[in-house]
């Protein structure tokens, strides 16, 4: 048996790119709606690279309740 506790990928994970992929879209509705690219969008895309990038740096173990591991 393969102990997978220990592996890591720097790959980030499925549920990281939904919500990435859902953030960017809600960024790119609200510019078609304001009809030019603003500050306010620049501002919302600057929260969705930084909680991007903070969701990919954390890892899952160290959430509240963390990630039951494999066993």
């Amino acid at each position: 048996m393969n102990d997978v506790t220990g592996a890591k990928s720097l790959m980030p994970t499925r549920k990281w790119w939904a919500a990435l992929i859902t953030a960017l879209t809600a960024v790119v509705i609200n510019w078609i709606q304001a009809g030019a690219f603003s500050k306010e969008i620049l501002i919302a895309l600057i929260g969705v690279v930084s909680q991007a990038a903070v969701a990919y740096l954390v890892p899952n173990e160290n959430t509240p309740g963390g990630v039951p591991l494999k066993r």
